[in-house]
């Protein structure tokens, strides 16, 4: 009879002891237990009208804990480089609210813009507060065109675009230079514009000595209002010829192969024969076969199923014995996994 008693208890109390060691987890945004925190954003959208080009757009957005729980901001993330924001505390109890100080950087932008802040909470309703600078950026200074594209270019051949510098205020000050860039093979000259109106004219020269392949450079402005930025880019091609001129492998889900090919085509007299090809990245394997030796040969680029997540970039040289073109790159780009925002 004792026996039976004991194992009655145990029977008895055994369900609710099984369910007090597997206890529900709460997942990131669920409530925590006890008086819940509550996020309020005090007019979540700034608008500044119209600032110029170059100037600091700042403002500061206020979060109220309107909760019974302590409000915890456990981050702050903006929509892009060019805005930066902190919160006064990170910690705030029921009743209390911080200040959360913003700073848009105007500089390169132009036209209607906007941007974003978010505030990661403990607020189990808005885990994510957002919080939205907007207005329009008005240009002082302009490059007409804004970019050179010098386009696909025969080796060996000299190529000038010019750029028209203007000023966008209407003052009579107006001042340019000095001006900048690193490519060797891109002379830029600056020179009075035709017209005799404000600003300058610029001769952008494709050099004879650009190396064969994808090429890009900035040219740096200064003048007395703000700095300004022109993005030249463009091809040249020899007697070898990779198509595409890059490879894309998109966005690759994690654990997946990802395979592309290349066409490298020989246009000139003599037979070239493709030595090597080396990727900058270990996951990213290469294999050469000859189509027609010594005119074409198709390359097999492979993202290999092991790359880490986020943005991958490297490229391809193709080591080939042609004394003229002995080495071509040939850039790739790929998202492993869920792009981060």
């Amino acid at each position: 009879m004792r026996r039976f008693i004991v194992a009655l208890i145990i029977c008895l109390i055994a369900p609710g002891a099984a369910r007090a060691q597997s206890p529900d987890i709460p997942g990131p945004n669920a409530a925590p237990p006890g008086p819940q925190p509550k996020a309020l954003i005090e007019n979540p959208l700034f608008d500044f009208g119209t600032a110029l080009e170059g100037k600091m757009v700042t403002h500061t957005f206020k979060i109220k804990n309107t909760g019974k729980g302590e409000l915890l901001i456990r981050g702050i993330k903006t929509s892009c480089g060019c805005t930066a924001a902190s919160p006064s505390k990170n910690h705030l109890a029921p009743g209390e609210e911080a200040d959360i100080a913003a700073g848009f950087d105007t500089h390169f932008q132009k036209g209607h813009q906007i941007r974003t802040i978010t505030a990661f909470t403990n607020d189990p309703d808005t885990p994510q507060a957002v919080m939205t600078i907007q207005g329009i950026v008005k240009q002082q200074v302009a490059a007409t065109p804004a970019q050179v594209s010098f386009g696909t270019v025969r080796k060996g051949t000299e190529v000038t675009q010019d750029v028209t510098i203007d000023d966008l205020t209407g003052g009579n000050d107006f001042a340019v230079g000095p001006i900048s860039n690193s490519n060797s093979s891109i002379k830029v000259v600056q020179a009075p514009r035709t017209d005799h109106k404000p600003g300058a004219l610029l001769h952008v020269t494709l050099e004879k000595t650009m190396p064969t392949g994808a090429f890009d450079d900035t040219i740096k402005v200064v003048t007395n209002r703000v700095p300004i930025q022109v993005d030249v880019f463009g091809t040249i091609s020899g007697d070898l010829n990779v198509e595409p001129a890059q490879v894309s492998f998109g966005i690759v889900p994690r654990g997946q192969d990802v395979v592309r090919f290349l066409a490298l085509h020989n246009s000139g007299a003599r037979d070239v024969k493709v030595l090597d090809v080396i990727s900058s990245i270990p996951t990213v394997g290469v294999s050469t076969a000859a189509v027609k030796p010594g005119r074409e040969y198709k390359i097999t680029v492979t993202l290999n199923r092991g790359s880490p997540e986020g943005q991958l970039r490297g490229q391809l040289t193709i080591k080939t014995d042609d004394p003229d073109e002995p080495a071509m790159t040939v850039p790739f780009y790929a998202i492993v996994g869920q792009p981060r925002l």
